[in-house]
């Protein structure tokens, strides 16, 4: 197909050839015998397609391509090709485009040209389908018989080899069992009765609805036209064969020119969707022409053209094509970042559902050591969606131990360092292209660490937003009693917290248990329900270095590891965060989950990724892990149905009170746990009196 410029402005027109869905350039210089828009090439064109010419006009403006007379186009780059006569103009295109390049996006309209009749086209006699019984002259088997030596003729006189693939038009002799392209010679030989034109079609039905055969591809029309115009057989009732090959016809080469029919003959092609017509064809008249005087000027003004194909509506409107996922360094990061997860659920876990981690949102509490090992780990598992909240800056000693910090970061704003949660956030967003990550400055309120009302208020608002905006809270921050407001806020709105802490050369995972009236006496522990004292300050009275966590540098990486993996699994859950806890039976080294697979309680804390623990704890002096369960303690100073209810009812002032200097001991009040105390150490000192009034006993013996 030539090519032209919507502005004309080109010297040298490449050409183009239609290869199924693809444009093929042509240079001048690789083609001879040019003549208007029918060029014969030297290029070999496969023998089992169709070779169609047309014209690509690219419009520079999405107003040039909108106010475009679209009609006039298709007449002018139709109608002089088919008053010449040429058969190629029968199969002519019109493609006009719009690219938008720095969207990526083109916006392409088809438009193959056909002739309007004032008339519509009807039938002398019911359309039918073609027998398939071998005995008959016109049948299945011998109209694929004599195609494929059409198709063979063709190769042997092609002394030449320039091949220009399969022909779109041929005459069918049934009575002289032959096929031949359609030329003007071979269109006038013999009598209506005993030819039969065939087009290829690209309509294609396979329902057995009469009504549907009559609906044709432009192709057909266009040879009715030729035929009535330029073969004067307007007027007469002619045969037309829709040829719809029913698959992919086979390559023809050299080396199968000696075999038999019988062999190259691939039975699957039989075309047993082609339909016969017997069509009375309009005359020149229907078509706006003298029959006496048909010139180019005549037909430029009398003729009709239409062709414009339907857009995905159903109405005449271009179509768009998205090229961004082949051409925008975006999209092809967002594909490849996500390919090491797509072969897992092709090859190994069909079950993974790689749409749900790329849509759940993390907000992830303390961006140190900790945070930027389990934010790496979370990309790899698709997630795309963060929160980030820290006070502290990234100083000179972070680097090393936390991956998503530069020594850039710790220069920063003279020498202070960029905010941790900010440059956790936009290292993320250089990693992953399709991240979206937030971060907040913020200093979570603590028990013990006295502070003014507004700065509470204004930090409890914002967390207490966060966490019900996230669907899971990852609990990564340094202190003990740190992890106390946000462990009471994800229990006050039931969402999965995910909770890790290191020692010197030991780790802990787990995950909390949800709220307390969720779950009644099934519920698993927090990171609090152990112990029997609440939380309080624990950097006083500490020098510098006792207030720092030292720990092993492998360990970090280990414990974020086994945070992320226990989460992904729970996501995987049919119970989500109250999934169960598996079955725990004492081993030689530590409680280990229990080898019994087949039963019931197991099989609940089973997901396509393993099980889900609900306390996972290593040591790397021992390299041994193990897997406690805790239950819910009812008198917990974290997740106690009492400190849930006075967090609902007014969270201000429980947290006001509960970060006074003496706050832990308020806060071991409203959970019961000072009246458990009471009463334990009370049975403690009876069992001492029970235990002295033995010995008593013993002595006086």
């Amino acid at each position: 197909a030539s090519y032209e410029a919507a502005s004309n402005t080109t010297t040298q027109k490449p050409r183009m050839q239609v290869v199924e869905s693809s444009l093929v350039m042509e240079t001048d210089s690789d083609t001879a015998n040019t003549s208007n828009n029918n060029a014969t090439t030297t290029t070999t064109f496969p023998n089992e397609r169709v070779l169609t010419r047309g014209v690509l006009l690219g419009c520079n403006t999405v107003e040039a391509f909108q106010t475009l007379d679209k009609n006039a186009l298709l007449q002018q780059h139709f109608l002089q090709d088919f008053w010449q006569g040429n058969i190629t103009a029968l199969t002519q295109f019109v493609l006009l485009t719009f690219a938008d390049l720095k969207q990526h996006k083109v916006i392409y309209w088809f438009g193959f040209p056909t002739l309007l009749s004032a008339t519509p086209l009807e039938c002398a006699e019911p359309p039918r389908r073609l027998p398939a019984a071998a005995n008959e002259d016109i049948s299945q088997r011998a109209l694929a018989q004599q195609v494929h030596a059409m198709r063979v003729e063709v190769l042997q006189n092609d002394n030449n080899n320039q091949q220009e693939g399969f022909p779109p038009f041929f005459v069918w002799r049934p009575r002289d069992k032959s096929c031949v392209p359609l030329t003007k010679e071979s269109a006038l030989s013999g009598s209506e009765d005993s030819v039969i034109y065939c087009a290829l079609d690209p309509y294609s039905d396979n329902s057995d609805d009469n009504k549907n055969n009559c609906v044709v591809g432009w192709p057909l029309r266009n040879l009715i036209a030729y035929l009535a115009i330029h073969q004067k057989l307007g007027g007469k009732t002619v045969q037309l064969l829709s040829f719809r090959p029913n698959g992919r016809l086979r390559r023809l080469s050299a080396n199968d020119l000696v075999d038999s029919f019988q062999n190259t003959l691939d039975m699957d092609c039989i075309h047993d969707q082609s339909v016969l017509f017997r069509v009375t064809l309009p005359t020149a008249q229907e078509y706006g022409l003298d029959s006496t005087t048909i010139t180019a000027t005549t037909m430029n003004h009398s003729c009709k053209v239409t062709g414009w194909e339907l857009n995905p509506r159903g109405k005449p409107g271009p179509r768009p094509a998205d090229l961004r996922p082949l051409l925008d360094p975006h999209h092809l990061a967002v594909q490849a970042a996500d390919l090491n997860l797509k072969l897992m659920k092709w090859r190994m876990l069909p079950n993974l559902q790689v749409e749900k981690l790329q849509s759940t949102k993390v907000l992830i509490l303390g961006a140190g050591t900790l945070g930027c090992n389990v934010a790496r780990c979370l990309l790899g598992w698709g997630v795309r969606k963060f929160v980030f909240c820290d006070y502290g800056r990234v100083g000179y000693s972070n680097p090393c131990r936390q991956p998503l910090f530069t020594l850039q970061d710790c220069a920063a704003d003279n020498g202070k360092g960029v905010p941790k949660a900010a440059a956790a956030a936009r290292a993320l967003e250089q990693i992953a292209a399709d991240v979206s990550a937030e971060s907040h400055v913020v200093s979570i309120p603590m028990p013990g660490h006295a502070e003014s009302k507004d700065q509470i208020e204004q930090s409890v608002t914002l967390l207490d937003r966060l966490v019900q905006e996230c669907d899971v809270v990852y609990l990564l921050t340094d202190t003990r009693e740190s992890r106390w407001l946000p462990t009471v806020m994800a229990a006050a709105h039931n969402k999965l917290l995910m909770n890790a802490a290191l020692g010197l050369d030991s780790w802990l995972v787990m995950r909390h248990g949800g709220s307390p009236d969720s779950h009644n006496n099934s519920r698993l522990g927090c990171y609090f329900c152990n112990d029997v004292v609440a939380p309080e300050n624990s950097t006083k009275n500490r020098t510098l270095d006792q207030q720092c966590t030292v720990t092993r540098p492998g360990l970090a990486p280990i414990a974020s590891a086994m945070a992320v993996e226990l989460c992904v699994a729970l996501l995987h859950h049919s119970q989500y965060m109250n999934a169960p806890a598996p079955k725990v039976q004492l081993s030689q080294f530590s409680p280990t989950v229990g080898n019994d697979n087949n039963s019931d309680e197991n099989n609940s804390a089973t997901t396509p990724l393993g099980i889900v623990p609900h306390q996972i704890r290593g040591s790397l002096v021992s390299y041994t892990l193990m897997t406690p369960t805790v239950p819910a303690f009812v008198h917990c100073t974290g997740c106690a149905a009492a400190v849930v209810d006075a967090y609902r009812n007014d969270k201000m002032e429980l947290v006001y009170e509960t970060c006074q200097p003496r706050g832990h001991e308020a806060l071991e009040t409203l959970s019961g746990l000072t009246e458990f105390r009471a009463k334990a150490n009370a049975q403690l000192e009876a069992m001492e009196d029970d235990d002295a009034m033995w010995d008593d006993d013993e002595e006086e013996e």
